[in-house]
């Protein structure tokens, strides 16, 4: 896994190198999202003052940036890397930003069950996390609650991303709502795969990361 000094060290010029390479992760995602609520693929009301939105590995802030702009109101960020929730802070889009957060450790407590939408972007890569994260998305968000991410096509490909999440499926922990595959992500390469997954409104096991 990389290193959280390496992202401490890059955080100051994270937004300007992204930028030249052309990266639309978040702007997409955003999007990704508003359509499905257009297309009442959710029930939850994105704009309402109680929708709480937690962005994992929210890294710099640009997912929650292109939130702010559509209108959302209650966003929380975690990140392991506190260089880049100090560049995070200074895009005022959070309400609170919580470090050392890394999701191939065990959720912290005080998370559990607490989001009505997840989004997660960029995390789910080579070297990054292993498929057993997406525990830790399940279990941070509510019951009836969203969850919005992306894998890039290499990771999806080398470690079953698809496998996995169709075991938790069938274990009724989450529900794929849609996928877009070979989208765009970075550049003009059409390299990551963007997934919608909603929580059943029922009581939830308890899940580990193993």
């Amino acid at each position: 896994m990389r290193k959280k000094e390496e992202y401490d060290e890059f955080a100051p010029n994270y937004d300007k190198n992204v930028r030249a390479r052309g990266y639309v992760g978040p702007e997409y995602m955003v999007s990704f999202l508003l359509e499905l609520v257009t297309a009442q693929k959710t029930s939850i009301v994105p704009h309402h003052p109680a929708t709480k939105v937690l962005d994992v590995g929210c890294g710099t802030g640009l997912v929650g940036k292109a939130l702010k702009r559509e209108g959302f109101l209650h966003l929380d960020g975690i990140d392991y890397s506190q260089g880049m929730l100090l560049e995070a802070y200074q895009t005022k889009a959070y309400q609170t930003l919580i470090g050392w957060c890394d999701l191939n450790k065990e959720l912290p407590f005080f998370l559990l069950n607490q989001y009505d939408i997840t989004i997660c972007c960029g995390v789910f890569a080579l070297d990054f996390v292993k498929p057993e994260a997406l525990n830790w998305l399940i279990r941070v968000t509510k019951p009836g609650g969203l969850i919005i991410m992306n894998t890039k096509t290499t990771y999806c490909n080398t470690y079953d991303f698809e496998g996995y999440y169709k075991k938790m499926e069938q274990m009724k922990h989450l529900k794929l709502i849609e996928k877009r595959m070979n989208k765009p992500y970075l550049g003009n390469e059409a390299d990551a795969h963007y997934w919608a997954f909603s929580i059943p409104n029922t009581q939830k096991k308890i899940l580990t990361n193993g």
